[in-house]
């Protein structure tokens, strides 16, 4: 099913830099469908907001770019049963709230998140490393912010890989 990428409103600009920094050394990403966005849904039983479901579509199940991190559609049910531990085991006194969804996790000490349900259609990340001192889980911008940071990052280690 070929994707038409006009009509993502909130991945606009990282779907643009994708292309164009990207794209060439890996190839297009690979997003995940309809069916698979819904059984997301039905499991976490929210609708997501619509800049996480654009993510999905456009590189949900694409692997390639964030080598060593969770962030697929594969991931995000064991990441989010993960994060009450990763908290515990650094003695981080958080009180998260009823639904989240951990969309993004790094070699078991970085996560990122946003509530359940949605209160925007891009919504606030929560951010945690157990590497920041026992510093408190903060947020840390919106999701298209947070994806697009780490998305343009990565892209800076392929310049260097390749020349």
């Amino acid at each position: 099913m070929m994707m038409n990428y006009m009509e993502f409103n909130y991945l606009a600009e990282l779907i643009e830099f994708y292309e164009e920094f990207i794209q060439p050394y890996n190839g297009k990403p690979n997003g995940c469908s309809d069916s698979e966005i819904n059984y997301l849904e039905n499991y976490f039983g929210f609708q997501f907001p619509l800049a996480y479901k654009e993510y999905l579509r456009f590189m949900g199940k694409d692997n390639s770019i964030f080598i060593g991190s969770e962030v697929f559609f594969g991931n995000v049910i064991e990441n989010t049963k993960y994060l009450p531990e990763l908290l515990a085991e650094n003695n981080i006194d958080f009180i998260l709230p009823d639904s989240y969804l951990v969309y993004f996790l790094h070699q078991g000490y970085v996560a990122m998140w946003f509530e359940l349900p949605k209160k925007s259609e891009n919504p606030e990340v929560w951010f945690f490393t157990e590497s920041s001192g026992n510093e408190m889980p903060k947020i840390i911008g919106t999701f298209t912010e947070t994806i697009l940071a780490d998305v343009k990052g990565r892209a800076k280690l392929y310049q260097k890989i390749n020349g």
